[in-house]
């Protein structure tokens, strides 16, 4: 017969067992805020515009982790995969919008921990973007095409240097708005102006040019948020209304029976993107439209977003094989495989998804799919949401960034050369995030030591010397390998940690003797 200590000696063994776990859970979310203390310290000492005549305070893109310096001429390494164009790493540059995450992140530190420098940075480096990088139709110097060269001190840009924003990275309105109001207003009058092409229908143009082009969702997404949140700031109904526009520009042409629409409607049969839903859709366009319900509370947003997720979830689930699958038809029927490695066509992701591809645009989105269930979710308390959820976290448990990516696709070289050695830190970032947000609205501790399991990975993978890197395999902080939302991932895990009953008890992470709450989303 096994034996246990008397009473009074067990409930001793309890509560020194309590203790001993409450010291460590603390000493642990310490360790998380140490770093993210340390590299945002690195940054603002070491990242700065101290390049060419002209010194700014303007973070620069790309650091070497081992010098502290932005290269003038960045090693090539992953970025055929990656990024695809040069240009988007932003060479020997600075881009506000790449950055935005991370400002967000020292705006978070100092409301939760006191240190008003952080946020007294990010506010100056928006209002010297916001003083002398607006273009003439007041669009910021941002974006996929754009960047500022700090050895040359003079904005660089190519393929015709054009506006363009997407939900890919969601801009945080209200941190540059407390910057500068005048130039967001600017901004986002802009983007009706010149990428919204059909007032009547809400056509819009990725590029911000005014004409004709490439009607992507994710680019539409990016526009309803902008809009949603002038219409909170400012009252005025017109910004609204174009929200729901552009929101009905797409839910209008979905497949009636499936729910189901094109990424990009106008694109037609010439592209595959023309006739195919991909997760650009629920990953990103979703997001968005949770996020202008959130600032409006027009119901259609949300009602809208909830709708298309759960026809993914009854159209993109294999449950023989429990995954999701990359495309679909607008008939719900799935594109199977194998991948084309060659033409356009190579970036359609057909099959199932690939968790951890590599590249920064195109056409996959798993992780931000499943953290749009999660936030559909928590706004709507409808548990069928839950169900897809759950299938991404258990495929994610299963298949982590240790197994690398598919092998059978035009990112084969990164399959072989990089992948063996980790992920990127933004999609850690969004997988430790999805996992608390998770954890908080089910209570089940899986969630939770998934989502320590992968911060612990990321600190040991990618910090050095006082810094992050964007990956494992690579020798440079990169703001578009999305650091900054690792860095806000481990401030979120820090506050949980610290306040675990607080935080089950209220579905949130909040600072305790406060009014800050954290955001559970890592957009």
């Amino acid at each position: 017969m096994r034996r246990y200590p008397a009473p009074n000696i067990w409930s001793a063994i309890c509560a020194v067992v309590l203790v001993l776990s409450f010291n460590s859970k603390n000493s642990l979310a310490a360790a998380y805020r140490s770093r993210v203390e340390e590299c945002l310290d690195t940054l603002i000492a070491h990242g700065t515009d101290r390049y060419g005549p002209v010194h700014t305070p303007m973070l620069v893109s790309i650091l070497d982790v081992k010098t502290l310096t932005c290269p003038r001429n960045p090693k090539v390494l992953d970025e055929a995969w990656r990024v695809t164009r040069r240009e988007r790493r932003n060479p020997a540059g600075s881009n506000l919008l790449m950055d935005l995450p991370l400002l967000e992140t020292m705006v978070l530190f100092s409301e939760t921990h006191g240190e008003a420098k952080y946020a007294e940075f990010a506010r100056g480096y928006i209002t010297y973007v916001a003083t002398n990088l607006v273009d003439e139709k007041g669009f910021f110097w941002w974006g996929w095409h754009r960047h500022y060269d700090v050895y040359e001190d003079k904005i660089a840009g190519h393929a015709g240097n054009h506006h363009e924003i997407h939900s890919i990275h969601s801009v945080n309105w209200d941190i540059l708005w407390k910057a500068s109001p005048r130039a967001v207003k600017r901004e986002i009058e802009a983007i009706w102006t010149w990428h919204v092409i059909d007032k009547k229908t809400g056509e819009v143009n990725r590029h911000g040019d005014g004409v004709k082009g490439c009607d992507f969702s994710m680019s539409a997404g990016a526009f309803i948020e902008a809009f949603a949140f002038l219409f909170q700031k400012t009252g005025d109904r017109n910004w609204l209304d174009r929200a729901l526009l552009l929101t009905d520009y797409y839910w209008k042409q979905r497949n009636q029976t499936t729910n189901l629409f094109a990424e990009r409607p106008n694109a037609g049969p010439t592209r595959f993107d023309g006739g195919s839903f991909t997760t650009n859709i629920p990953g990103l366009f979703c997001h968005s439209l949770l996020t202008a319900f959130e600032r409006t509370r027009q119901t259609h947003f949300r009602d809208v977003a909830v709708a298309i997720l759960k026809a993914y979830a009854k159209h993109g689930y294999d449950p023989e094989a429990q995954r999701f699958w990359g495309a679909l038809r607008l008939d719900g029927s799935p594109y199977p495989g194998p991948r084309s490695t060659e033409g356009y066509e190579q970036y359609e992701p057909r099959g199932h998804l690939d968790l951890w591809e590599p590249y920064v645009a195109g056409y996959q989105y798993p992780v931000c799919t499943a953290q749009a269930y999660v936030h559909a979710y928590h706004l709507t308390k409808d548990r069928s949401l839950t169900v897809a959820a759950k299938h991404f976290a258990d495929w994610i448990e299963e298949t982590p960034p240790a197994k690398g990516c598919m092998a059978e696709s035009w990112y084969r070289g990164y399959a072989q050369q990089f992948a063996p050695e980790g992920t990127y830190a933004g999609k850690c970032g969004r997988t430790i995030s999805f996992f608390i947000h998770l954890y908080l609205l089910t209570a089940e501790k899986k969630y939770l030591a998934q989502a320590r399991s992968y911060a612990d990975e990321a600190v040991e993978r990618l910090y050095t010397n006082g810094i992050f890197r964007g990956h494992p395999a690579k020798p440079y902080y990169e703001a578009t390998d999305g650091v900054g939302y690792l860095l806000f991932a481990l401030l979120q895990l820090e506050a949980l940690l610290e306040n675990p009953q607080s935080a089950l008890a209220h579905k949130e992470l909040r600072i305790e003797n406060t009014d800050v709450r954290i955001p559970l989303d890592n957009w």
